[in-house]
């Protein structure tokens, strides 16, 4: 007879995205918080992240897990498919957690010293999904604007609140909501749809200051980024397109032109609550809302490929990831 698992306190799931070297840093600021009797860290890789792997004699404790049948995927140089590989990464590592709470970050993500204890403490409260503060690490023009058009919102000070959004960035569940919403994520983990489905379910998602991560991105060129903004704005688009109606999808697609302002102004207004001086801002300002316009165009497309229907280059559902500017 197979024994089940020993249920623990606590598992950590850690995307990769940026790679070893990101990874690396991410692993010496969480492990030390760690106690690994009764909390775990996952790191699931596949054929394009294996050199993650190699971290293992550095940190033995940790476990990493190969996801042997994703060598089949497109190759990573396919922009169109990071994203499901960064979701099929995070799906098997909940898939293969043994944690009452389930926390979820990345590898570009820094957490603060007292994470850990902080996940614990701030799931005493009734809430099924918590997230947390999400700060810039790296004090760099487009650093900074690439924080502000994802992570903005996040940035401190913020109240403790429910919130319309929290990032799989710095997020932890209850077990009991995750597994209610299984049929959703256990082979490819969408935040915007998980959350969606827990909200549908009467979950509140609550965002708390207390649980801190810094994220520190490596550099970038500006012509990559807009790539990736575009990208990533399509994403979106196939997600939300996918959980509406057909006149949503135009409505939505006639609307993108005018996202660059409306986001642009959301991003000021983070900008301003947290403090930025004018200075930080005129240089941070003309970068994000460049980004901005390869993001309208990436929803653009995303709209008017799911009105044309399945494109053989898209994931069904799309990635789940949302503009934190909104």
């Amino acid at each position: 007879m197979t024994t089940a698992p020993r249920p623990i306190a606590l598992s950590v799931i850690i995307a990769v995205v940026g790679g070893k070297d990101c990874l690396r840093r991410c692993l010496a600021a969480l492990c030390p918080q760690i106690d690994f009797s009764e909390h775990e860290i996952i790191v699931p890789y596949d054929h394009w992240s294996r050199e993650v792997a190699e971290l293992h004699s550095e940190f033995p404790a940790v476990r990493f897990h190969e996801i042997r049948d994703a060598a089949t995927a497109p190759a990573p140089s396919l922009r169109a498919f990071a994203h499901q590989r960064y979701d099929c990464r995070r799906a098997v590592g909940l898939g293969l957690a043994r944690g009452e709470l389930l926390a979820l970050t990345e590898d570009y993500a820094v957490p603060a010293a007292d994470w850990c204890r902080r996940v614990l403490q701030v799931h005493e409260q009734p809430y099924s999904v918590i997230g947390g503060a999400i700060d810039n690490g790296v004090d760099r023009a487009l650093n900074w604007a690439l924080y502000y058009c994802d992570f903005g919102r996040y940035g401190r000070p913020l109240t403790p609140q429910p919130a319309a959004y929290v990032s799989d960035v710095n997020v932890a569940y209850k077990r009991s909501a995750l597994e209610a919403v299984r049929a959703l994520w256990c082979e490819s983990y969408h935040e915007t749809s998980v959350h969606w489905a827990l909200q549908a379910r009467g979950e509140v998602l609550f965002l708390d200051p207390r649980l801190v991560v810094q994220q520190h991105r490596p550099p970038i060129s500006f012509r990559r980024a807009y790539r990736e903004r575009i990208d990533w704005g399509r994403a979106f688009a196939q997600t939300r397109a996918a959980a509406g109606s057909g006149w949503r999808r135009l409505v939505y697609a006639a609307s993108a032109p005018l996202l660059p302002v409306l986001l642009l102004a959301r991003a000021v207004h983070h900008m301003g609550r947290q403090g930025r001086s004018i200075a930080q801002m005129t240089t941070t300002i003309p970068l994000v809302f460049g980004l901005l316009t390869g993001w309208a165009w990436g929803e653009f497309l995303g709209y008017a490929a799911t009105a044309r229907g399945p494109q053989p280059d898209a994931a069904a559902p799309a990635a789940g990831v949302q503009p934190a500017t909104r």
